[in-house]
């Protein structure tokens, strides 16, 4: 596959989270002027605490997905999809079920009506999730984003009806999950049915199992990491520090969703060819390079203006306190990013554990954080503990030892010392948004702050990558 194709299919998937970002947005007027940050809170805990949940049913059976289907051929690829819809069914049922039991046994406050009917959407999402495998499995491109956009405007819409005409307020929310996710999954069916549904095979589910397994464990991890903060600000601190931490948490996640999920997209298809030529490998460090010196300048332009959108949007001004994190969870994202990295490599040469210990390593840290620090400072707390965790597991994941990459591993210290002075650079900015809150100073900051980074790009000999030949010869 070309670089050039690479790059297009980049574009073409940044369509359907741009597409959700923008509904998410068009939204938040509504949720500011029909939800109190209380109420916001709760439904971030609701949702919080499903995706943990949906995350055991996931089972790791996603990267499992990739790793089979290169040893299969084409026509096998329906079966494998089927397996993988058993498993996680089956998992989340069981999973649902004792919900609803403890729920019945009167334990309110650990299994409510709106955690049940949330959890439920997602598991039928399941079906969604994997039409949308199969989309990128066959490079479907066009069907793929068909199905995104339809979701996400069914979600628009159907959050619009219940929160401006009923008063069911955060189960409204739920409510408008569970439907979209329902209408999706039926409506494309007929078009997908002979891809994503075939025979189901006990011997391969329990392989998918055994494989998907040991990343269950890492995978929880993470959510630990980007998660857990909600719980521990309910518990020792108020759900209005919660909503308003989750709304600045929104808001933060656009860099993650323009610059690091849609890359990802494009990108985990192409990383599992990469490691088979030294070729490709070479083409995975210059992308790898590009990555960790063009995230970090981005967050400093972008920011002022997502800041700008905010205020725009927000009806009620009380959440504007939420929004003072925004640089801090930017930025954890963006070494989220780089671990992602790393992890395709271990996973290539079967170095599962290494990244299971990074996560198990990282999630106890950011724990043991959350502990020490919420109590104390709220949201400051939580958004510490989330970026010096993810700083963590990058840093634990990128000196594990491949003897195979060594030789590409050359002036990485470079993008370290990058990468730190942006650290830096993010705390500074952080304080001009306490001691001014005006856009006026925080925007020339911010942009002053990009500056400094282009200087270091030339400063460090960071500037020669050859952007042109990536997109013109063969990656591998």
């Amino acid at each position: 596959m070309q670089a050039k194709k690479f790059l297009k299919n980049l574009s073409l998937y940044t369509l359907e989270p741009v597409v959700f970002k923008l509904v998410s947005f068009l939204l938040i007027p509504i949720y500011t002027a029909y939800l109190l940050p209380q109420e916001f809170g709760d439904l971030q805990y609701i949702i919080s605490i499903a995706t943990f949940l949906k995350s055991i049913t996931t089972f790791g059976l996603s990267t499992a997905f990739w790793k089979f289907r290169s040893d299969l051929e084409e026509k096998e690829y329906a079966s494998l999809s089927t397996n993988i819809i058993v498993s996680q069914f089956f998992i989340g049922s069981l999973i649902c079920s004792i919900l609803v039991i403890i729920y019945l046994s009167g334990f309110n406050s650990m299994a409510s009506v709106g955690l049940i009917l949330y959890f439920t959407a997602l598991l039928i999402k399941t079906f969604s999730e994997n039409y949308l495998l199969i989309c990128r499995a066959y490079n479907k491109v066009n069907l793929y984003l068909s199905i995104s956009i339809l979701q996400t405007l069914l979600f628009f819409g159907l959050n619009y009806y219940f929160l401006s005409q009923t008063n069911l307020k955060t189960n409204g929310v739920v409510l408008a999950y569970l439907i979209a996710f329902v209408l999706i999954t039926i409506a494309f069916f007929p078009i997908l049915r002979y891809k994503v549904f075939g025979k189901i095979n006990l011997s391969q589910i329990k392989r998918l199992l055994h494989f998907g397994g040991p990343l269950l464990l890492g995978n929880l991890s993470i959510l630990v990491m980007s998660i857990s903060d909600r719980w521990f600000l309910k518990t020792l601190s108020t759900e209005a520090e919660l909503g308003l931490y989750s709304y600045g948490y929104k808001f933060s996640d656009l860099i993650a969703t323009f610059f690091i999920y849609t890359f990802q997209l494009a990108w985990t298809p192409i990383a599992w060819k990469a490691f088979s030529t030294e070729q490709g490998r070479s083409f995975f460090f210059k992308v790898e390079r590009i990555i960790m010196v063009f995230f970090p300048s981005i967050i400093f332009l972008i920011i002022p203006f997502i800041l700008l959108l905010a205020r725009i949007m927000t009806v009620n001004p009380e959440f504007n306190k939420g929004l003072n994190i925004i640089y801090i969870i930017a930025f954890s994202h963006i070494f989220y990013a780089y671990y992602t990295f790393n992890s395709v490599k271990n996973l290539y040469y079967n170095k599962k554990k290494n990244i299971i210990k990074a996560n198990i390593a990282s999630a106890s840290f950011n724990l043991l954080l959350n502990i020490l620090l919420i109590g104390k400072f709220g949201m400051w707390g939580a958004a510490i503990a989330t970026v010096l965790s993810y700083i963590l597991m990058y840093i634990i994941i990128e000196f594990v030892q491949i003897p195979e990459l060594d030789q590409f591993k050359a002036k990485r210290h470079k993008l370290f010392i990058f990468n730190g002075i942006s650290f830096i650079l993010v705390i500074t900015n952080t304080a001009c948004m306490l001691f001014f809150d005006s856009l006026m100073y925080i925007t020339p900051v911010s942009f002053v702050s990009a500056g400094i980074l282009v200087g270091m790009i030339y400063l460090l000999r960071l500037n020669d990558i050859n952007l042109k030949d990536l997109m013109n010869k063969k990656a591998f």
